[in-house]
């Protein structure tokens, strides 16, 4: 029992999720880096040390999947305020765990082929790549099914620009995927250590190009998303230096920054052309999680300043899951069949890294949206990142109201049809004004409480 509780209590720890999160970022730029390396030959291939890196990466990828879904489980099994969404939360959960705990098992299918057969089925990398993906296109459109849904109360432009966001990489993953499918027909069932894809030409280039332009949009529509919801910092560190740092992520995601300072360190025979081109992949790689990095960032200080621990926890999980989201969604050049298959790690985030930062977002709204002293601190409150929660809950909670008002007119006009045996005309306006009538009256309400409170605390 004793041993349940401190189980439970390291996973309610943020500094947990903190320590996870880093070390998968940093086993997955691993992931990415090896197979572009110019010292990635035949020889190194049939390695003990690489395959045995293969197996420990994947076992760490699989071991922090599941502790993710379990602090989920965990957040929304004890959060009173889920309450009327409780059955949402559970069937979503179990699509999700269910689809992942799969994941897992394929992955660990393939390292046991890898480790023992010396090989591996392209098919079951093929299934785990459109598993991953699959899942995360749903969820990121779910999201934006929400942000749209908020939109229609809030007209926010943070709200929009993750809006746009959310559907560029549910459109992204969409895209990887197909070019993918097309990209490994054809392709041997069984890859060796012997096989050795040496033509690099991809086939399905008009979609490959399609795709890449998909995934600098939605990194693009996260940056600008993101340096709005840290604007309030312009003040605190000055227009020349707020600009300058949030502009990092974006110069570097184009290359400027490694294009140049290689070319320096050349110049100067610091590093040889050998040595540069390795250096240039590397950063190459280093693009989104640096990126990745602003995007969690801007989620954390939200998370940092709001004191609802709920509602703290949910956007820091959202943080740790734009960031994973971000290293984890691209093709990893999975497509070229390397053994071992590196880059199958990586892939197998998108999913549950897309369900992180569903979660996060949506069930902080949730909890503002019912919880009556929150909305009190965060409308009292000077500080903009509130902006977005509070936006997102007031919309969330002005969403539920209306359904419920419409659900319960037409169940009073059905009965009163059934009784009477008038024909009761519902007009969609009327509906309209009466949810006005109601939201008005609850803020009134929700005003008169907190001036009798501020009175209280006054005497």
């Amino acid at each position: 029992m004793m041993m349940n509780q401190r189980i439970i209590g390291v996973l309610s720890s943020t500094t947990t999720w903190s320590v996870v999160t880093g070390l998968v970022v940093i086993i997955l730029i691993f992931d990415g880096v090896v197979t572009n390396l110019p010292s990635y030959d035949l020889q190194s291939r049939q390695s003990l040390a690489i395959r045995l890196f293969f197996a420990v990466e994947v076992l760490i990828c699989a071991l922090s999947q599941v502790i993710y879904l379990r602090i989920i489980k965990r957040k929304y099994s004890i959060n009173p305020t889920i309450g009327y969404f409780r059955r949402y939360a559970d069937i979503t959960y179990y699509i999700v765990s269910v689809t992942q705990y799969l994941i897992i098992a394929l992955l660990i299918v393939t390292v046991l082929e890898v480790e023992i057969l010396s090989q591996y089925h392209t098919i079951l990398v093929l299934i785990l790549i459109l598993l991953s993906l699959s899942l995360s296109a749903g969820l990121s459109a779910l999201l934006a099914f929400r942000f749209l849904l908020w939109i229609k109360y809030k007209r926010d432009y943070l709200i929009i620009a993750y809006t746009a966001s959310a559907i560029l990489i549910s459109v992204n993953s969409i895209f990887i995927a197909l070019f993918m499918s097309l990209e490994m027909q054809g392709k041997p069932m069984l890859i060796e250590p012997s096989f050795f894809y040496t033509n690099t030409e991809i086939i399905y280039y008009d979609i490959h190009q399609v795709q890449s332009n998909i995934s600098f949009a939605s990194f693009v529509s996260l940056w600008i998303a993101s340096t709005l919801l840290l604007r309030r910092y312009r003040r605190k560190w000055g227009a020349v230096k707020f600009y300058l740092i949030i502009s990092i992520p974006l110069v570097y995601y184009l290359g400027v920054l490694q294009v140049a300072l290689s070319n320096v360190l050349v110049h100067y025979n610091l590093l040889n052309m050998f040595q540069s081109y390795t250096f240039n992949v590397v950063n190459s790689i280093l693009t989104k999680p640096v990126g990745g990095m602003l995007f969690g960032v801007a989620f954390w200080m939200v998370g940092r300043s709001v004191k609802d621990k709920n509602i703290s926890d949910y956007m820091k999980f959202s943080a740790f899951g734009i960031i994973l989201l971000s290293v984890s969604n691209q093709d990893s050049g999975l497509y070229l069949l390397p053994y071992p298959p590196f880059g199958l790690p990586t892939i197998t985030f998108v999913g549950i890294s897309s369900y992180m930062l569903f979660v996060g977002i949506y069930y902080s709204s949730i909890s503002v949206s019912l919880n009556t002293e929150v909305r009190k601190s965060i409308d009292k409150s000077v500080e903009q990142e509130f902006e977005f929660v509070s936006k997102i809950g007031i919309s969330q909670m002005e969403h539920e109201i209306e359904s419920r008002v419409k659900e319960i007119t037409k169940r009073s006009a059905r009965t009163l049809e059934e009784n009477s045996g008038v024909e009761v005309s519902l007009e969609n306006e009327d509906i309209k004004e009466y949810i006005k009538l109601v939201i008005k009256e609850k803020e009134k309400m929700f005003r008169g409480k907190n001036h009798q409170n501020d009175g209280k605390s006054y005497r």
